[in-house]
């Protein structure tokens, strides 16, 4: 093993030499490092000398390096901020980012309101957001909190339940008001998706769980994502299939109305899920109780 101990100048040293190149003037070292000016000095000297060398030509209160200075200082920065990398990190920030996966659905129209309101109030704390429909990006271990779209039952997560999914046709009033009075066949188009899950009901699961058969009459446009065919519901451009609870302020705020039949609990939910081997910190908890409305079991 090498003695790196005995070979090494005190580690302080150089840190106050790294900072005095940077400024090249032991007053604004020192206000930075914030110790005396006596320290800076001092602390120079005690390198130098156990160098051997000098590292800076003094001028009034201007500091000139040396060639021996300029080369220490290249390789000192370079290891000093590898070190500040490698301790930052392991090191446990004062106030940890909360890392927070929902798919796309529940963030778009249920979550970030909630987002909103929780970073304005006084038990608020950073986040960082992702979203995903792919259920491996969202059940990683680094995720503090997930958002998830199912049965419940995913291994390694504690669970709990934010609301059942219930689905029912929605769309602009006029359209509402139009399709109750003609026949399906002449009324407006489905907004359709494709499924990125198997568990996802799209017009065909619906038609099959329900039996309301007449929607197959009924022309179809494809749609980029199930988004979509809320926001083009909302424009009027056709039916699309509603997720009740998730579309509550839509619906109240009268953007969308629900179409009466054909309504259908998948048996399915939203739930907000964490792992099972990592514990929430304070922060992770604050937003659980924001979103809940309860402290995570």
């Amino acid at each position: 093993m090498q003695g790196y101990r005995k070979t090494l100048p005190p580690l302080d040293t150089l840190v106050f030499f790294e900072a005095a190149m940077r400024h090249l003037n032991f007053t604004e070292a020192a206000d930075e490092l914030m110790v005396t000016q006596a320290a800076v000095s001092k602390r120079i000297r005690q390198l130098e000398d156990w160098l051997g060398i000098g590292l800076f030509e003094r001028s009034g209160r201007r500091l000139v390096p040396t060639d021996a200075g300029r080369s220490l200082y290249e390789k000192t920065g370079m290891t000093l901020d590898y070190l500040d990398q490698a301790l930052g990190a392991l090191k446990v920030p004062d106030h940890p980012v909360v890392r927070i996966a929902s798919v796309s659905a529940l963030a778009a129209f249920w979550l970030q309101p909630k987002l909103r309101e929780f970073a304005l109030s006084e038990d608020a704390c950073p986040f960082n957001l992702i979203t995903s429909d792919e259920l491996g990006d969202l059940l990683r271990p680094e995720h503090d909190l997930v958002l998830v779209h199912g049965d419940g039952k995913f291994p390694g997560f504690r669970t709990e339940l934010l609301f059942q999914e219930i689905t029912v046709p929605v769309g602009h009033p006029d359209v509402i008001a139009s399709a109750r009075n003609m026949a399906l066949e002449q009324g407006p188009p489905l907004l359709d998706y494709s499924r990125l899950a198997p568990n996802w009901i799209d017009w065909t699961g619906w038609v099959e769980r329900t039996g309301e058969t007449g929607f197959l009459e009924c022309p179809r446009i494809r749609c980029a994502s199930y988004n979509q065919t809320i926001g083009r519901a909302m424009k009027g451009q056709g039916l699309a299939l509603g997720a009740l609870p998730l579309l509550k302020e839509e619906i109240a705020s009268g953007q969308l109305v629900p179409l009466e039949t054909g309504t259908l609990a998948t048996g399915l939910g939203y739930y907000l899920a964490w792992p099972k081997e990592k514990p929430l910190s304070r922060e992770a908890e604050r937003l659980t109780l924001a979103l809940t409305g309860s402290e995570p079991a």
